[in-house]
């Protein structure tokens, strides 16, 4: 069984949006609709309604794609983008998985890992104390002080739907901030398949010292 995280759900419509994307999308155009979703995509503070009103008509006017197929390859880049930086992966499984599962050309697929390396080390970097952050021994002062959760209930999106789904939300109180993060129940099995591998991997380095 391969130890990789199925970090997204197959779906026709998925299907059809990578469609449009590898064969109706420039790389250019592809390109700079991965960048921004990147940049923007969980991230209400980064711009005004108004001026992402404005960045996704003139992304639209760029792909000449009518309005009905630039918003599945919107939607379709979007939750890949969003699902991506969800998951521990390596560059070799989201690039593989682009390829040879989703069917995306070799440049699209080259352009979102790209994409998608530049913005995990834009977040890993946040996480990097500053000289001012460190201890008298070098040390980094933005250690995990704090683990709570909690669990509640929203109604289904599915309009036809009027169940209620269950979330787990969990909060990881740093002494710098506080990281917060809403899984359902399977994505709160991957978390912890995925904390189980990096235990493992701990413990055969500890080993082998």
């Amino acid at each position: 069984m391969s130890s990789q995280p199925i970090w997204y759900t197959e779906t026709e419509m998925l299907i059809r949006g990578t469609s449009v994307c590898r064969d109706r999308l420039s790389d250019e155009c592809f390109s700079n609709l991965t960048e921004y979703l990147f940049k923007t995509i969980d991230n209400p503070t980064e711009t005004s309604a108004e001026h992402t009103a404005s960045d996704i008509e003139t992304l639209q006017n760029d792909s000449q794609l009518n309005e009905q197929d630039f918003k599945l390859a919107l939607q379709t880049l979007a939750y890949l983008v969003r699902r991506s930086l969800k998951f521990m992966l390596k560059p070799s499984t989201l690039q593989s998985d682009l390829r040879n599962r989703l069917l995306l050309d070799e440049n699209k697929s080259n352009i979102l890992v790209k994409h998608w390396i530049q913005a995990t080390k834009i977040i890993l970097d946040s996480l990097k104390p500053s000289e001012g952050d460190r201890g008298s021994e070098g040390s980094a002062s933005n250690q995990l002080a704090d683990v709570s959760w909690k669990v509640r209930a929203q109604l289904s999106s599915e309009p036809r739907q009027k169940d209620k789904l269950a979330l787990g939300q969990l909060e990881l109180k740093t002494t710098k901030k506080a990281i917060n993060l809403e899984l359902n129940s399977t994505e709160i099995v991957d978390f912890y398949n995925q904390l189980e591998r990096i235990q493992a991997e701990l413990d055969s380095l500890k080993s082998k010292a």
